[in-house]
């Protein structure tokens, strides 16, 4: 009785302090096909959006695009974009905390409530899959809107600070209720913004958890105190770096955003059975991975390690999406399952971490600071032997007692 007692007020203790509470990651889940997807952008009493209807429907034709090459085409956009719609208060009613942890939930679920409420007397929101609110307002960290992009529902309508997340069901201005996924935007967002939002609204919800979670440090978010400063995503990405779009959102404001991970991609069921190897500790396996962004393939090794932990790896080359990368070699992730989300879900092993921002984090054949990677806790070894033209990169799965380990 102790015990639980003492559990009960751990939980809630976290929830107090804003400390990680949403623990532990879905099952995957099967993100195929058409996603129909409502585009509302709405706009305020003295507030003047910056971007015009069509430069909206420029930015939804970049996430569609985008979307379809993460997915290898097998998942696509089908957008129906409305005109603007008025909101009943100022923006200063509905803005939002740029901290993850401050957001409040109910000019959230208020946002949601009138300008869906507006909306469905012109569409029918059950015949949507996604919506996707613009707000148009110029937004910096903590000026216009206040948060540049966040996923509504299943996300900020919950909080980060739970120990679950749900689908929450809004009661609408004008009558009705909606439960549907739903994500948020400035209108000057970035595309991986809206992209990195749309994958947790894909993945959905399983048992309290997001199939789909971030990979950001929520800690370092919630913490950064720069008002109006320009900064980007590689502040808070401590953990995975530039190598999934749920850890950094964009490398280069200018491009598009870097691609999920194998981890991501296998959670929305855009990779798996022939294309994933499968091994436990102590299998010795010489194998060839293709680039991860070509689709086709062997494109990744799982090590099952136990009690929820796996390694991922995977071949980053320059080709496709993965053209904006700073780097190309092996990655190999260290998963969590029953992590904290906003902390220690996956981790990437950093083969050069002289190199800030994991710039530098691919293991490469015969180059940088650390020649192969090595747990010894687990007894796996895994080391690149050699990458051909055609981008193949051949490795050996092994174990740390090899001696046939490049470099020893």
């Amino acid at each position: 009785m102790v015990l639980r007692l003492s559990i009960l007020v751990a939980v809630l203790m976290a929830g107090l302090f804003h400390g990680p509470a949403l623990s532990g990651v879905a099952d995957p889940v099967s993100a195929i096909g058409e996603q129909r997807i409502l585009v509302l952008p709405v706009r305020f009493p003295g507030t003047n959006p910056t971007r015009s209807i069509e430069q909206i429907r420029i930015k939804v034709d970049k996430v569609d695009k985008y979307l379809r090459a993460a997915s290898y085409g097998k998942l696509w956009l089908t957008p129906t974009v409305t005109g603007w719609y008025d909101m009943p208060a100022p923006l200063n009613e509905y803005k939002v905390s740029p901290h993850n942890y401050d957001v409040d939930r109910n000019r959230v679920r208020r946002l949601l409530a009138d300008s869906l409420g507006a909306v469905q007397h012109d569409v029918k929101l059950d015949s949507f899959d996604q919506v996707w609110i613009v707000v148009g307002a110029e937004t910096r960290w903590g000026s216009g809107y206040g948060m540049i992009a966040y996923c509504a529902n299943p996300g900020m309508l919950s909080g980060v600070n739970r120990t679950a997340v749900r689908l929450e069901e809004v009661t609408l201005n004008g009558g009705g209720r909606f439960a549907g996924p739903t994500v948020v935007s400035a209108e000057n967002a970035h595309p991986g913004h809206v992209a990195h939002d749309l994958l947790h609204a894909f993945g959905g919800i399983k048992a309290g958890n997001r199939a789909v979670v971030d990979l950001y440090d929520f800690d370092l978010q919630s913490r950064h105190q720069k008002p109006d400063a320009r900064f980007t995503p590689a502040e808070f990405a401590i953990h995975v770096g530039p190598w999934d779009i749920m850890s950094e959102h964009f490398v280069e404001l200018r491009k598009p955003p870097p691609a999920p991970s194998s981890f991501t991609r296998r959670q929305l069921g855009w990779i798996g059975g022939d294309e994933v190897v499968g091994l436990r500790p102590g299998d010795v396996r010489r194998l060839t991975l293709r680039p991860l962004a070509e689709g086709k393939g062997i494109l990744a090794v799982r090590v099952d390690l136990g009690d929820g932990r796996a390694l991922m790896i995977e071949n980053r080359q320059p080709v496709g999406l993965d053209s904006v990368l700073p780097a190309a070699g092996m990655v190999v992730m260290e998963i969590n399952a029953r992590g904290w989300e906003g902390r220690d879900i996956v981790r990437v092993a950093d083969a050069n971490p002289s190199t800030p921002g994991f710039r530098a984090a691919p293991f490469r054949p015969n180059e940088g600071e650390r020649r192969f990677y090595i747990n010894e806790r687990y007894g796996v070894a895994v080391a690149p032997l050699s990458i051909a033209d055609d981008g193949g990169m051949d490795i050996l799965v092994t174990t740390p007692s090899d001696a046939a380990l490049p470099g020893r």
